[in-house]
């Protein structure tokens, strides 16, 4: 049977059509939508990645581009607040001393929409954030995300990018937003690749750092170098003549420093150096605009600027004295320091730091001639006796050759007869220009020249061959002696006792006729070797003397173990005798006294002459 629809049903199947339709197109327009939001989305993404890649790429050529390490964070800062959220970025720096503060590098306030106009940047001090994160930061060594509570007052965001050189955080890079963002992956890959580009050149910056100082620091002491030294003198020089200020050098020389290396090793050296530096520091670090430095071996250096009379920096070097003279015990061993200073000031003309240094340095060795631990304040006639040292040196090798020296004779006259009894020669050069040399300058010289051997060799000869001349016409039993100093030098040249007796059977001298005469602290170094070798000198005939007996730090325990036959005592020791009664146990009865008039020595000395025979 068929059945016919009537026109309602056909109205009925297009409505279920049109439906059907619609759902599809509906469905294919959301999956078209679906898809151009995924293609959107993915074309964001690529150009945010792209421009992460450009900023990590543009960060890295800042960092190998010799910028200073703010340049380079604030640049990463201007890039990376433009791309984000971030409305404030800071970089922090952990105190290296461990105390726990930060201070802040650099600071960058966005132009962000959501920037806050006028906020005030934090500062390490009021900084509450920072400790704790610090911390965390330092144990992770990772990017810290903080979401909402907990963060900076006044941020919904916070990003902390730890800066890691060799295992430290040396850096701590913050980023701040107003609105709530979730961590990212990418971004934080982003600032994890720009804290690994700082930290390749921090750790550069501190490589370079340190070769600069090692290379203006001494290794030992920690102290500025000679090279450092010098800068800053060139500096402080330069500004001073500009602006009228004065400055003062000085020049500080240990005393017998290398008798400490000899005795008891360098190790026992160096340990005895550091603790000088710690008790120079305690001087200068009481001071105003003070630079030490160390030269070398036992050489230090100041530098003091601004206003300070000479008295004010004789008071300075006199504290230095009396700090370094406290005993101290290096490896087992009770030493006493001490040093000789040289002190200069702005005062003279001086073109160069060379020149400062040299008369420093002169004044140092002036106070060391006149037997160390003491302060010497440089004047021109010390300048002026150096040039005269300098023409000795050059001049004196010759002048032996040259036939330039001659001698002098004091008279030893018996006080109880008046009688001549013998005579000590006296040491002079006249150059070739005719100029006769103080004595006390060029024996000094030629003992530090070690030309005081030929010399004195030259000397006795000559004295031998003068007292046999002088002792033709006296009468027998009334001959005259010769009395001739002897160096230190001399007195420890191992044939010293075979060169006396081929000269006294050249010359024709008798031995009695021949004093040597030794001076105390010639002496006192190395008793029992003194005692040897005068012996051996007495064994060749001589008679021997110590000259100036009293004025030095001789005990009167030493003429029963010295092999004298003579005593000559110190000029000062002589004037606090009020009699000869007086002194009567310490000679003997009917010890016979002489005295000499009174003349420069061969050593510059001038003395009484009390002879005991």
């Amino acid at each position: 049977m068929t059945i016919n629809p009537g026109p309602g049903s056909e109205v009925t199947d297009y409505e279920a059509l049109y439906r059907r339709i619609r759902r599809r197109y509906e469905r294919e327009r959301e999956v078209r939508m679906e898809a151009e939001r995924i293609a959107e989305d993915g074309l964001s993404q690529l150009y945010a990645r792209n421009r992460q890649q450009a900023l990590m790429e543009a960060v890295a050529a800042q960092a190998n581009s010799g910028l200073s390490v703010e340049d380079i964070v604030r640049f990463a800062f201007s890039q990376a607040c433009e791309m984000g959220p971030w409305c404030m970025a800071l970089a922090w720096l952990p105190d290296s001393k461990g105390s726990g503060r930060v201070f802040r590098l650099a600071s960058h306030l966005s132009g962000h929409e959501n920037a806050a106009a006028g906020r005030a940047l934090p500062t390490g001090s009021d900084n509450a954030l920072l400790p704790g994160i610090c911390s965390r930061l330092q144990i992770e060594s990772a990017p810290l995300w903080l979401v909402g509570e907990g963060t900076r007052a006044g941020m919904q965001t916070v990003l902390m990018v730890p800066v890691m050189v060799s295992g430290r955080m040396a850096m701590v890079l913050e980023f701040d937003a107003l609105s709530r963002h979730e961590s990212d992956p990418y971004t934080l890959a982003m600032f994890s690749n720009i804290a690994r580009q700082l930290s390749h050149v921090l750790e550069r910056r501190e490589t370079a750092d340190l070769l600069r100082h090692e290379a203006t620091h001494d290794a030992l002491t920690g102290l500025p170098n000679r090279k450092a030294f010098l800068a800053r003198l060139d500096a402080i020089m330069e500004r001073d003549r500009k602006t009228g200020h004065d400055h003062a050098v000085m020049f500080i020389d240990l005393d017998k420093f290398k008798m400490v290396n000899d005795s008891f090793g360098h190790h026992a050296g160096d340990m005895f150096l550091i603790e000088i530096v710690k008790r120079l520091r305690r001087v200068f670090d009481t001071e105003e605009n003070c630079f030490i430095a160390r030269l070398g071996g036992d050489e230090f250096t100041a530098i003091m600027t601004g206003p300070r009379d000479r008295a004010a920096l004789e008071k300075i070097g006199a504290r230095i004295c009396q700090e370094l003279e406290g005993e101290m015990v290096i490896d087992g061993h009770h030493l006493r320091p001490s040093a000789s200073i040289g002190i200069v000031t702005s005062d003279h003309d001086h073109k160069s730091s060379a020149d400062i240094v040299r008369d420093a340095d002169l004044a140092m060795y002036e106070a060391k001639r006149r037997g160390g631990d003491r302060v010497i304040v440089f004047t021109p006639d010390l300048l002026a006796r150096m040039h005269h040292a300098l023409i000795l040196q050059g001049e004196l090798p010759d002048a032996l050759e040259r036939n330039e020296f001659l001698l002098h004779y004091q008279p030893i006259v018996d006080i109880q007869t008046g009688r001549v009894v013998g005579h000590e020669a006296l040491l002079r050069w006249r150059d070739r220009r005719g100029v006769l040399h103080d004595p006390a300058a060029f024996i000094r010289n030629a003992e530090e020249t070690g030309l005081i051997v030929p010399i004195g060799n030259w000397v006795l000869e000559q004295a031998l061959r003068h007292v046999v001349a002088f002792n033709r016409d006296q009468v027998p039993g009334h001959e005259i002696a010769a009395h001739v100093n002897l160096s230190a030098n001399g007195l420890r040249q191992p044939d010293m006792p075979r060169q006396l007796r081929e000269l006294l059977a050249v010359t024709g001298a008798k031995a009695e006729w021949i004093v040597l005469e030794i001076t105390e602290d010639v002496l006192l170094p190395d008793m029992d070797a003194s005692i040897r070798h005068l012996a051996a000198l007495r064994g060749a005939g001589a008679r021997i003397a110590i000259n100036s007996f009293g004025g030095g730090r001789s005990s009167l325990s030493h003429l029963g173990i010295m092999p004298f036959d003579i005593i000559k005592t110190d000029r000062g020791f002589v004037k606090t005798m009020n009699t000869h009664e007086r002194w009567s146990p310490f000679f003997g009865q009917g010890d016979k006294l002489s005295s000499g008039l009174n003349e420069d020595g061969f050593y510059g000395q001038g003395y009484a002459e009390e002879v005991c025979g």
